[in-house]
């Protein structure tokens, strides 16, 4: 006669720890990002966006620009001496989150994007691939803040601070 043991065996006891890690690691990957990392993501796709129209500037030898406005971004294309604002991806008009407010510098000088009396595009990128230099920062809440340096051939500096960087 078997003696029956009570328990869990240790395959029953591993099956329910990978279960739970792989339910754990689902639901954090469902949270969307925040802070730093959404500072960073939002900076980083901007960065990308502005060099990809700045490449199919040179290629489809055009003038593109960009519209920078106080909750986010839009790209434009030069057609028939008008500037038509871009509907198809990854050039359509761009929001940041609530969270994130943005200063924008030309030639030193900061621009007011909230009393805009035009909405003539601040940045032009032409097909030679310069682009009128500008400084734009991005600010999380006043903890942090990118501010990125595109220059007239187009390279993008990026610099990241925390607030108690800011304070210093």
């Amino acid at each position: 006669m078997r003696k029956q043991s009570k328990g869990f065996t240790l395959i029953e006891i591993m099956v329910v720890i990978v279960i739970v890690a792989v339910l754990i690691g689902a639901v954090a990957l469902s949270f969307p990002p925040v802070g730093d990392k959404l500072l960073k993501e939002n900076a980083d796709r901007f960065s990308a966006l502005i060099s990809l129209a700045q490449d199919e500037a040179i290629l489809q030898s055009t003038e593109l620009a960009v519209e920078i406005t106080p909750t986010g971004y839009s790209f434009y294309q030069n057609t028939n001496n008008t500037w038509v604002a871009f509907t198809d991806k990854p050039f359509t008009k761009r929001k940041f989150p609530s969270e994130i407010s943005t200063k924008m510098y030309l030639d030193g000088i900061s621009i007011n994007l909230e009393d805009r009396d035009d909405s003539k595009p601040q940045v032009i990128i032409l097909s030679s691939g310069e682009m009128t230099p500008f400084t734009y920062t991005l600010k999380f809440k006043d903890q942090s803040e990118v501010q990125l340096k595109v220059d007239a051939n187009g390279e993008i500096e990026n610099t990241f601070s925390t607030k108690e960087s800011l304070a210093e």
